[in-house]
């Protein structure tokens, strides 16, 4: 037997979910040794009194030398819950993005499984009272039953030991206990009740015996007997309350479980409906199977592939093959979409063809539906995982082929909390670093993205038909100007606009109208001082909701009761300036009585099904005009919709930023392509005070190459991406005056390290949010993979020199990499 002495010393890197730059060095006691691998969580003490759960990051044998290592006080897990493989991905994002790795952390585990030190524990409203207990599980519990919650630290203290996340893990996992994370969004496994019939009545001669008793005595218990023999046979089973919708009444089936003829389980059942038999795949067309050869070509010389293919060309069946194939071969496939928004109409379509192989992973799920997905995915089955940004950090154990719809979306990058990553960028890593393929995918793709595959970094795939010989629509551009001089409009509303909604109605068409305001009015305003409420924490007007009846600020939530007065001179005369979805709709059912109208928005699909249900509405066409935000521009697919408004095109070519252009481009032309998706062409009207501008005239002409042609040109002349990278460096403060002053020495001191590459301070649009006063520097590098590793460097050493100053204690400093 070794003696103490003789025992290997181990220290460990331990990674806590906190904004800090670096790991922690514990020391291992010689009896957990075996037990030490790289990704289990472990206790640790930390600061003076706190006891937290922190991830194994690193093993060595060399202590520290600035400080001595505490012990470790015990492991959490039996099985690591994170790979090295995922800790190499968030390494990467931490560096490229110029993030702390705690941060990383935090973002990438589900909140059940950090358990930090001063999370809150309560019981769950669902608590079995008939599970076995430790007895140290049975003291929290009567602890959290006296008073409602306690910390993880209280529990320690309790109890009067130090391993106490072992006892915290056993009683999350029984569902006895919820952490507070989880309070606002309870997960409560969905409970069926199915019924079949009892085995020992199923012979003919039983069931005979049955039919003549029920006859004399209960012909409603015979009436469900029979009922259910018809529908779902004498050996198959039926959810109770499918059962009931077929005529038969509950208290028969009740009647008939009581007698032991029928059986009743309860039993959980997945919120998301899987086809018992799984669908064939179509073939593919023509132009869709030459797509499909060359995206297998770039694989087999492991290079990314860029499908450019237009609105409806079939993109989707396209991956749904590669998909099939890479499923087929036992791989694991993600497949990320830029919203929640689209994941719907789209889960509906692949769960017929790949059924209980389809994973969701997305921010409405609640912390316990996160906690069974990363678990899933984490046991290596071969998978297709749908899900937004967030779904980069599952942890994929064979990961085959990465799709990346819609590529150009905006909302691929995370603006805050950091780590501010882009899922597209991120997701070309983590296909390089697996061997895994990855195709990204839009008809209107983002100009670095084009210009990649221009370059020979990707392989460029064209899908220029419309699937099934569907024709693209036709574009027409109403001058606003013009009309309003004619006395042609009505509210936003052009004549011709109305005229064709009113012609969709009559032949039984369906409408959708794009406007990228929320709220009824942006803006109200007095009509003698042009005084406009604003928000208290934020430097921006409040938008008035009228079906709320109150003024909200879309940055903070700040909301405030409508005013009828002008605070500053105190004329009633308050004018609505704008449109917002909410007036659209209200007036638009002015204009046209007849017309069943709703809204696709923020507020009428925040509830985690409502986005579904609306859909499903729209789809059987109870709704005859859908009113929306940029929501439905991405990838709804409704064969039934002739024709597309956009109601204020003006509004995305005027915005100030360098990439405006571009977007406008891409938004008109994706919502565009809802229009006459089938063999009917559809018909687009941009209503626009510009009907001459470039932009507006390549959306009519379908000219991608043009765009994209004229912004890389203006992009070249002016050092922006793709020739240039940016980094963007925030600097907040409380005080407006101070930060002023802040302003002007982090100018100073970031030209002593950058020169003429920095621009600024300059003031956003929004120059304050949540009572934090904003200044805005950017930094301009050459695109060279060592100048920017070179310039990144030299900017955590200034923003860090900057940190140190007296003058920046009560200061922000965020670096964003790559802004969008």
């Amino acid at each position: 037997m070794d003696t103490l002495d003789d025992r290997q010393t181990l220290f460990i890197e331990v990674l806590l979910p906190l904004n800090l730059q670096n790991t922690f060095t514990y020391r291992v006691p010689y009896e957990l040794n075996e037990e030490v691998i790289v990704g289990k969580r472990v206790s640790v003490p930390f600061g003076k009194n706190k006891v937290m759960a922190g991830l194994i990051y690193k093993i060595g044998e060399t202590p520290p030398t600035l400080y001595q290592a505490k012990y470790i006080l015990d492991i959490v897990d039996s099985e690591p819950i994170v790979s090295e493989t995922q800790l190499e991905l968030w390494t990467w994002i931490a560096h490229y993005y110029m993030s702390s790795l705690g941060l990383v952390y935090n973002a990438a585990m589900p909140a059940g499984l950090k358990m930090e030190g001063e999370s809150k524990m309560v019981l769950h409203p669902d608590i079995d009272h008939n599970l076995s207990l430790d007895p140290k599980e049975y003291i929290i519990v009567e602890s959290l039953k006296a008073n409602k919650e306690i910390s993880i630290a209280q529990a320690s203290s309790l109890l009067k030991i130090k391993q106490i996340h072992k006892y915290v893990k056993s009683l999350y996992l029984k569902g006895i206990i919820l952490l507070k994370e989880d309070i606002n969004e309870i997960y409560k496994p969905k409970n069926v009740n199915y019924i079949k019939i009892s085995n020992e009545v199923q012979s003919d001669n039983q069931l005979n015996i049955l039919f003549d008793e029920l006859e004399k005595r209960a012909k409603k218990q015979l009436k469900a007997l029979m009922t259910f023999i018809a529908k779902y046979s004498i050996t198959g089973e039926a959810e109770k309350t499918e059962l009931v919708k077929h005529d038969v009444t509950n208290a028969a089936i009740n009647a008939l479980v009581d007698k032991g003829i029928f059986i009743q389980e309860n039993r959980v059942k997945s919120r998301i409906v899987f086809t018992d038999q799984k669908q064939e795949l179509e073939d593919l067309e023509k132009e869709q199977q030459q797509a499909y050869h060359n995206i297998q070509m770039a694989f087999v010389e492991r290079r990314p592939a860029l499908l450019f293919g237009v609105t409806s060309s079939g993109k989707t069946h396209v991956y749904a093959h590669l998909i099939k194939e890479n499923l087929d071969k036992g791989r694991q496939v993600l497949y990320l979409l830029p919203e929640i928004a689209l994941t719907s109409q789209l889960i509906e379509r692949l769960q017929h063809y790949f059924g209980e192989q389809l994973v969701v992973s997305h921010s409405k799920f609640s912390n316990n539906e996160r906690v069974e997905v990363y678990q899933a995915v984490q046991g290596g089955k071969p998978l297709l995982i749908v899900g937004t940004r967030s779904a980069i950090f599952q942890p994929f154990e064979n990961l085959g082929l990465i799709i990346v719809d819609e590529e150009h979306e905006s909302s691929f990058k995370q603006h805050e909390p950091a780590p501010r990553f882009h899922a597209r960028d991120t997701a070309l890593y983590l296909a390089a670093k697996r061997k895994a393929n990855i195709l990204l995918g839009s008809a209107t793709p983002a100009v670095e993205s084009y210009y990649n595959a221009q370059q020979g970094k990707y392989d460029l795939v064209k899908l220029l038909k419309r699937y099934d010989n569907a024709i693209l629509p036709k574009i027409e551009v109403v001058d606003m100007q013009q009309q309003k001089k004619q006395k042609r409009t009505k509210g936003i509303f052009s004549d011709t606009l109305l005229d064709a909604i009113s012609g969709a109605k009559q032949k039984g068409k369906q409408v959708i109208l794009f406007q990228n305001k929320k709220g009824y009015v942006p803006v109200l305003e007095c009509n003698v001082c042009a005084w406009t409420p604003k928000c208290q924490n934020c430097d921006i007007s409040l938008t008035y909701y009228k079906y709320q009846e109150n003024l909200r600020c879309h940055y903070c939530g700040y909301t405030q009761e409508v005013v009828n007065k002008c605070v500053t001179c105190g004329n009633t005369g308050i004018e609505l300036i704008g449109y917002g979805t909410e007036r659209i709709e209200d007036e638009l059912v002015l204009y046209l009585p007849d017309i069943k109208v709703k809204r696709m928005d923020y507020n009428t699909t925040r509830l985690k099904n409502s986005h579904t249900k609306l859909i499903q509405e729209f789809s059987e066409g109870r709704i005859d005009v859908l009113i929306g935000t940029q929501m439905v521009a991405k990838g709804l697919d409704f064969e039934n919709v002739s024709t597309v408004g956009i109601l204020n095109a003006d509004h995305l070519i005027n915005f100030p930023d360098f990439r405006a252009n571009e977007r406008a481009f891409q938004l008109i032309t994706q919502v565009a392509g809802r229009a006459g998706r089938r063999k009917e062409q559809g018909k687009v009207y941009i209503q626009t005070s510009k009907p001459d501008h470039f932009v507006i005239k390549q959306i009519v002409e379908n000219d991608y190459t043009g765009m994209y042609e004229s912004e890389l040109s203006e992009r070249m002349e002016y050092d922006y991406p793709p020739f240039h990278r940016l980094i963007k460096v925030t600097l907040k403060h409380k005080d407006a005056l101070h930060l002023y002053k802040l302003g002007q020495i982090t100018k100073n001191h970031l030209i002593s390290f950058f020169g003429a590459s920095l621009l600024g301070p300059e003031k956003p649009y929004v120059s304050k949010i949540r009572n934090w006063y904003i200044l805005n520097f950017v930094l301009k590098i050459e695109n060279n993979g060592s100048k920017i590793r070179e310039q990144k460097h030299k900017l955590s050493m200034a923003v860090a020199q900057l940190e140190k100053n007296k003058e920046f204690s009560q200061a922000r400093i965020v670096v964003d990499v790559d802004p969008i």
